[in-house]
């Protein structure tokens, strides 16, 4: 195999350890061609090429690639050849993931020390991701550094699952409340349920309006239900809430006065751990700091569309910094925030910790797959802190995609009850990650 290094802009002006580098391939009689306004020869080169590897720009762009580079970095993604990144594609921002004008497609990306945030949202541009060390100590490269962010390991999530005691019962083990579903929509409610079943929780009960309960008999075995009386809402919400160890409130519920008001009693008002999503999110619109008051903890699990509203921003400005996002969401509610997406965020202690999940894939995209998240990660709160169990859900739902992909083999086509019954063979699968 023959390599051949072409160098964009003068010798004189390459500095750092580019430059030792640069000297050192001169050294070693390497050769190196010098790209010009002329970029016929590269494409030439490009279109011939086994391999190419992009080293064009590192880590700290953060201005949007403009002129050559930017016509460089096009003929580089139209070459036919599979694409190699060192550090991060170019173009790519570091931090936010956003693409900056344009940026190198690779098809595998080899970083340099430890993940780079923006790494983990910008799954298109990297494609494999693989970390290399630099033979520092890890301790030594955070105290050198620092550090903003965790990737959640499956080691973590083991550690927030325990081991299950021989003598537990079904009260022990979760007793959830899903406060989900409507006219028309009961399937969010039994996805959730279903998902906090199969995620360990020993118990779940649907409490809804009278005709969504009306309409869920018969679709029912393993969950119960509770009616929920809109002209005796309190009495009947009190007794739905009575020894639950967690609720998950949200999932197709309505965005009506009836449904801000039972979204209120519960969020505002019951002292044990709730999950917040969907339309329970959309109550709190334009005022994030209102669940501060909340009595106990609180999991928020917005995709960026509701983020954005609870924020009175738009989905597009979540998108364009979804870090920065996830840590506001969590200062300005006083809640652990769960980002949905490729590469979801986990944000809790006032935006201070920050957890990535950097597993999980397009499968994930479904209709349902959010509700499902929900009922895992209430079933988890039952038995640990918000933060651990919203980590850990977020990956147990990820893995539970992967498990189907392993056994399935298409990259589409996963029904959301199918995350639901692939999550014990994602805990079964968790000690051999």
């Amino acid at each position: 195999m023959t390599a051949e290094v072409w160098l964009i802009g003068e010798r004189d002006r390459v500095a750092g350890d580019a430059r030792l580098n640069l000297e050192a391939w001169l050294g070693l009689g390497g050769k190196v061609t010098y790209v010009d306004e002329d970029l016929a020869p590269l494409g030439q080169a490009l279109d011939t090429a086994t391999l190419a590897v992009d080293g064009i720009f590192g880590t700290g762009l953060d201005r949007p690639v403009k002129g050559r580079y930017h016509d460089i970095i096009e003929l580089l993604n139209r070459a036919p050849c599979p694409r190699v990144a060192l550090d991060i594609p170019s173009g790519l921002d570091a931090d936010t993931g956003q693409v900056l004008g344009t940026a190198v497609r690779a098809d595998l990306t080899v970083t340099f020390g430890r993940h780079k945030l923006g790494l983990l949202q910008a799954r298109d541009q990297v494609g494999i991701l693989r970390v290399v060390g630099l033979g520092i100590p890890d301790e030594h490269l955070v105290e050198t550094v620092g550090h903003t962010a965790s990737v959640i390991e499956a080691q973590h999530v083991l550690a927030t699952l325990g081991k299950r005691a021989a003598d537990t019962h079904k009260y022990r083990s979760g007793n959830v409340l899903v406060i989900a579903g409507s006219a028309g929509k009961t399937g969010a409610a039994l996805l959730s349920a279903h998902g906090a079943l199969r995620c360990g929780g020993g118990m779940a009960t649907i409490g809804s309006w009278p005709e969504a309960i009306d309409a869920l008999a018969g679709r029912v075995e393993e969950i119960m239900t509770a009616r929920l009386d809109r002209s005796a809402l309190d009495e009947t919400v009190d007794q739905a809430l009575t020894k639950r160890k967690a609720v998950a409130i949200g999932p197709g519920l309505g965005l009506d006065d009836d449904a801000r008001r039972l979204t209120e009693r519960v969020v505002l008002g019951w002292k044990g751990p709730v999950v917040v999503d969907a339309d329970a999110i959309s109550h709190f619109a334009g005022r994030p700091e209102t669940l501060q008051k909340a009595p106990g903890p609180r999991v928020l699990t917005p995709h960026s569309g509701e983020l954005g509203r609870l924020l009175g921003s738009s989905s597009a400005a979540v998108e364009a910094d979804r870090y920065a996002a996830a840590r506001e969401a969590a200062d300005r509610t006083g809640q652990t925030v769960v980002l949905k997406g490729p590469g979801s965020i986990v944000a809790s202690d006032a935006g201070k910790r920050i957890a990535v999940c950097d597993i999980g894939s397009a499968l994930l995209a479904t209709a349902g797959s959010g509700d499902v998240l929900t009922g895992v990660i209430a079933a988890l709160l039952c038995n640990g802190p918000a933060h651990e169990a919203a980590c850990a859900g977020v990956y147990l739902h990820a893995l539970a995609a992967d498990c189907w992909h392993d056994a399935i083999g298409a990259d589409r086509g996963m029904l959301a009850g199918e995350i639901a019954e692939s999550l014990p063979l994602a805990i079964a699968s968790l000690s051999d990650r």
